[in-house]
């Protein structure tokens, strides 16, 4: 429940500040899917690495179940409109590593992303989350959006576009 509470405040802050980044005027720069893929590939041998991929066949038949479940969901049908521009997500778990592994892993990610776009960083107490992304001006969407929280050793890439009005729908169903 707290987890939930959370992540809700997060998307609700994240939809407020992608707009106000539009508008930064700066020179895009992109998530390297290709840096990330190869720190994840060589992490996946290490042991307590939890690795979930779903490639595009994967992420098509996850869209059919979607759309057989929201022919009476409305909720449903706002998540099939979220997931349509989505074509690969990857979800890593480091948790169970040894102290030494996750820092290792961390470092990784960090040198991974920092050539990458943050549109936004959150934090508490000892818990810190940055998402990476880069946000289309002209169609008010999101590619490569990358959740990355070295603090709850998570990483979730979601490769291809998401479209904010979709996003800012599903979040205002609460």
């Amino acid at each position: 429940m707290y987890k939930e509470l959370i992540m809700k405040r997060l998307l609700l802050i994240f939809l407020v500040l992608i707009p106000v980044s539009a508008f930064a005027g700066k020179k895009e720069k992109t998530v390297s899917s290709d840096r990330i893929a190869t720190v994840i590939s060589n992490c996946r041998r290490i042991e307590g690495v939890e690795l979930v991929k779903l490639g595009p066949i994967a992420t098509a038949a996850l869209k059919g179940i979607v759309r057989l479940s929201s022919i009476d969901d409305p909720d449903a049908r706002e998540a099939l409109t979220l997931m349509n521009g989505i074509h690969g997500v990857t979800v890593m778990d480091y948790d169970s590593c040894s102290n030494a592994d996750k820092e290792r892993i961390n470092g990784r990610l960090e040198k991974a992303l920092s050539g990458s776009d943050m549109l936004m960083e959150a934090s508490d107490s000892e818990n810190k989350m940055r998402l990476y992304g880069v946000m289309d001006e002209k169609t008010d969407k999101v590619r490569n959006f990358v959740l990355f929280s070295p603090s709850d050793c998570a990483l979730i890439c979601i490769f291809g576009s998401i479209s904010m009005d979709a996003v800012a729908k599903l979040a205002s169903n609460d």
